[in-house]
């Protein structure tokens, strides 16, 4: 009896040790007033975006067909893919990056905590030529979780079924633990403390070079001003 009570609590930490440090902050997490209503305004407000099919625009280049994962992350059970509208200025590059990077390698960012950025199967199979994006692993366990993860499931179902404060209430303690605004480019485009170890990410010493010394993250890095021009001469300063 001693031996399989032993075994249960040794499943019970595994458990407990290979939940993803997002949930265990979610579930930690609280929401003010001020948070709440915000929430609240931001869903009554929500328009539904409809997204055209088959639309033909005529190529400059020649455009290949984007890959799709197997997996969705979680993020995208709401959010449109490519998730990224509101910057203007940025928003190509960003949508460009969230092909190979996942959503909470930018947006989960916590204090006090260091996670270690690996990349992360996004196909069914994890055998042969996979699909991956660099994610956040946090004492070896991955913290992005996909949309069929049991917590997401369970909020997927309680968003249809719940009034429109409870869910303003579930939204707001969703983002929680996340951070509207991603990192600035040069956080991982310089050799100052980057943010992601690319050599353990497997790229080349001159990949990295070419990384850490684009000249658009720089070019993006000159505007401090949201209301200020884009001219493109500035790329050859």
């Amino acid at each position: 009896m001693k031996i399989f009570f032993a075994v249960v609590g040794l499943l019970l930490a595994f458990v407990a040790q290979a939940q993803s440090l997002y949930v265990e902050q979610l579930e930690a997490s609280s929401v003010d007033d001020k948070t709440l209503q915000q929430a609240h305004k931001q869903i009554k407000q929500h328009k539904i975006i409809k997204l055209k099919a088959n639309i033909f625009v005529p190529p400059f280049h020649k455009q290949l067909p984007v890959k799709v994962a197997a997996k969705k992350e979680f993020c995208n059970n709401c959010h449109l893919s490519p998730p990224h509208r509101k910057d203007e200025r940025k928003r190509s590059f960003l949508n460009m990056h969230s092909r190979y990077i996942s959503c909470q390698t930018c947006h989960f960012q916590p204090q006090g905590v260091q996670l270690e950025y690996r990349w992360l199967s996004f196909d069914e199979e994890k055998s042969g030529e996979t699909e991956k994006r660099i994610a956040p692993f946090y004492k070896n366990q991955p913290v992005t979780i996909f949309s069929e993860h049991e917590l997401a499931r369970k909020i997927e179902q309680e968003w249809k079924t719940e009034a429109t404060l409870p869910r303003a209430k579930l939204k707001a303690k969703l983002h929680a633990p996340l951070s509207e605004k991603g990192p600035e480019c040069l956080a991982c485009h310089d050799s100052k403390k980057p943010l992601l170890d690319l050599s353990a990410l497997g790229y080349s010493d001159k990949e990295i070079k070419k990384l850490q010394q684009h000249a658009i993250p720089r070019f993006f890095s000159r505007f401090k001003k949201e209301d200020k021009r884009l001219r493109m001469t500035d790329l050859l300063r």
